[in-house]
């Protein structure tokens, strides 16, 4: 006779599909691994050491998080994901202990104070670097030049102006537009190749991994806004608009932290009303701001904004009465 007392039902969810979280971050990676290596040719063999020293640190960070609470460890790869993407936003001249102090904050603070993986409400990537930047604030902001093939940037490699500075005075050649989209242009070490960044959307989005709306959203709002307010007293010229699209943090940004699974809204409404305002807060800062860029500090902001966007446009219950004038019922 079938004892009931014996019997146990596994947690939810029943149904599993083929995709989990250890083979989102591997697709990830995949996706991240000719970026860095293009890195190192353009601004030498030391930032394949700084991407070292921050994957290192990740994971240790982790395996010491989960020994003191007494959590099994769940290998999934996060760690190395958010150690990578947030090397990819130091400049190449960081010192050795910039990813040791950003990759602990990363994890310990931004991940794993808040519950772990699923749980962060901000991109723990964005949290490290934002924590550097409070401490090193002139450091982060030094940009260098490529020295290809492999070599070290030198002193005057860090003062010339990067496009975006360029764009304030003058419209990008098609030249310096061409050597913007390959990589051979002043930025940090992961967001100079656009090439590669549009590369890696198209596969992440092939696998079902990202969906198109968020990216695609962040870069019409910027582009309209560059041709809006870029020009001299009229519209911009499509030069000046596709500069601005291709030169800085955007497409990294854009692709790789505005689409993390925990930090943005839930429903499909709310990630359109969340990648519309990353992108006009870009313009605002790009335009009115301190520091020529801002993606990070725009998906920063918007992160924090998630839960009362996920709060205004949730999925209702059918049949449940509304609380807000807002508080509509929407499908994914």
């Amino acid at each position: 006779m079938l004892n009931r007392r014996t019997l146990k039902t596994a947690d939810s969810p029943h149904l599993l599909g083929d995709t989990n979280t250890r083979g989102i971050m591997k697709w990830v990676l995949i996706t991240l691994f000719p970026i860095i290596l293009v890195s190192g040719y353009f601004f030498g063999w030391r930032v394949y050491l700084l991407f070292f020293i921050a994957i290192t640190t990740a994971q240790l960070a982790e395996i010491v998080w989960f020994k003191c609470s007494k959590k099994e460890l769940t290998w999934d790869l996060s760690a190395i994901v958010t150690a990578v993407l947030m090397t990819m936003n130091l400049p190449p001249s960081a010192p050795w202990y910039f990813p040791v102090i950003g990759a602990i904050f990363a994890i310990i603070v931004v991940k794993e104070f808040f519950g772990g993986l699923g749980y962060n409400f901000l991109n723990p990537a964005l949290g490290g670097r934002a924590l550097l930047v409070g401490l090193f604030f002139q450091e982060m902001f030094k940009i260098s030049w490529p020295a290809p093939p492999f070599n070290s940037i030198t002193p005057d490699a860090v003062t010339k102006a990067t496009p975006l500075a360029q764009m304030k005075s003058a419209t990008l050649s098609n030249t310096e537009l061409w050597q913007t989209f390959i990589g051979f242009t002043g930025g940090r070490i992961g967001e100079t190749s656009s090439f590669l960044i549009l590369i890696a959307f198209i596969v992440l989005w092939r696998k079902k991994i990202i969906s198109l709306h968020i990216p695609l959203v962040i870069l019409a709002t910027v582009g309209i806004g560059a041709w809006l307010f870029a020009g001299d007293g009229t519209f911009a010229p499509w030069q000046t608009v596709v500069g601005h699209l291709l030169s800085g943090g955007l497409l990294l940004g854009a692709v790789f932290m505005a689409t993390d699974y925990a930090s943005s809204p839930s429903t499909k409404v709310g990630e359109y009303l969340y990648a519309f305002i990353i992108g006009c807060l870009i313009i605002i800062f790009r335009f009115w701001g301190p520091t020529q860029e801002g993606v990070s500090y725009a998906i920063l902001t918007m992160n924090c904004a998630t839960p009362f966007i996920d709060r205004i446009l949730r999925r209702r219950v059918l049949g449940e009465k509304k609380t807000m004038p807002l508080d509509l019922k929407f499908r994914r």
